[in-house]
């Protein structure tokens, strides 16, 4: 009798490993301010450094304005990875994400065509001896193939979404990396913990 959950488990070790590749990049890692937010001898004027951007480039703001002016609606992008799949992904430089797109999509497919194999061979065999076993077979394959086709269609629908938001946030990561615009800076040190104590 064969696991009808391993591919199940097998998409969520996937999904698991491509949780821990996106965790590892070096470039999402974030920048603490000087003396460290967590360090007991931070004043407030340093942790705000650390979280107040700064506007100190126009020229960078105007770059990222005139370069997303000429970059496809997210609408557009979708449309097109709908056709072909993986397009959005390469279009918002996300390249890394294909090999895990393409073989979720692989391996529902082949395991799709595989369990629609073995479902027509028990269909075939209770046309001939209509036995139980031969019933119960046919039923589980046709159940198998049926939520690996489901399983792929999520995979197909999981790149155009993610095409689409990638496409819609590319400018907003390029703002952050970059730290161009102002966040609303106060005016003075705030402080950071205010603890009263009555007797």
């Amino acid at each position: 009798m064969t696991d009808r959950y391993a591919p199940l488990r097998r998409l969520a070790s996937l999904l698991l490993l491509a949780a821990c590749l996106g965790m590892a990049n070096p470039s999402a890692a974030a920048i603490a301010a000087p003396g460290g937010m967590l360090s007991s001898s931070a004043t407030s004027s340093e942790v705000q450094g650390g979280l107040v951007v700064q506007g100190d480039s126009t020229a960078a703001a105007t770059q990222i304005e005139a370069e997303s002016g000429r970059r496809l609606p997210p609408w557009k992008v979708a449309a097109i990875s709908a056709v072909l799949p993986g397009y959005g992904q390469v279009y918002n430089h996300a390249a890394w994400k294909l090999p895990i797109y393409y073989g979720l999509m692989a391996l529902f497919a082949k395991n799709a065509i595989d369990d629609n194999s073995k479902y027509n061979d028990y269909r075939s065999q209770y046309l001939v001896d209509q036995s139980p076993s031969a019933a119960a077979s046919r039923d589980d394959y046709r159940s198998k193939r049926n939520t690996q086709i489901v399983w792929l269609c999520i995979t197909y629908l999981a790149g155009i979404v993610d095409a689409y938001v990638d496409t819609h946030l590319y400018d907003f990561d390029r703002v952050i990396d970059e730290k161009v615009g102002t966040a609303g800076q106060p005016s003075g040190p705030a402080p950071l913990l205010n603890v009263s104590m009555k007797f």
